[in-house]
């Protein structure tokens, strides 16, 4: 057994090279067509791209160790004991899958999607620290 289990995800720039791609056809349409009335709106589209790339885009990701499940490792970190919990329950909802941790005293807390890996990871790492994962159907 491995003793951490590191998971983290990168934010993802799909959005910023759409954003992009979507400038530069502007611009085109402004050189190519003629149409000196989107030179404004171009001006605009620009600079929220620059604005939306400057902004601090969070890691997400979830770490494990012998004693602690810490969520939104590189957010708000928040540690939960092993001990305290009983399990996890997965579920099918739609196209994404949803976590919740039962603790031992019975609450259940959900667990944001995106800071986990795939749900057969997420199953073996946990198996290796003694905590099951159950599935709703």
């Amino acid at each position: 057994m491995s003793d951490v289990y590191e998971y983290r995800r990168a934010p993802n720039k799909g959005p910023i090279w759409l954003a992009f791609f979507g400038v530069v056809l502007l611009l085109v349409a402004i050189i190519y067509f003629e149409a000196t009335q989107l030179q404004a709106l171009a001006w605009v589209f620009g600079a929220i791209l620059i604005t939306w790339m400057l902004l601090p885009q969070p890691i997400s990701g979830i770490r494990i160790d012998k004693d602690h499940l810490t969520l939104a490792v590189w957010r708000k970190p928040r540690r939960i004991p092993l001990d305290d919990i009983a399990h996890l329950r997965v579920s099918e909802a739609g196209l994404d899958t949803e976590v919740a941790i039962v603790y031992r005293d019975g609450t259940v807390e959900d667990i944001f999607s995106g800071d986990l890996p795939d749900i057969d990871t997420l199953i073996a790492v946990l198996a290796e620290r003694g905590i099951p994962v159950r599935e709703v159907p």
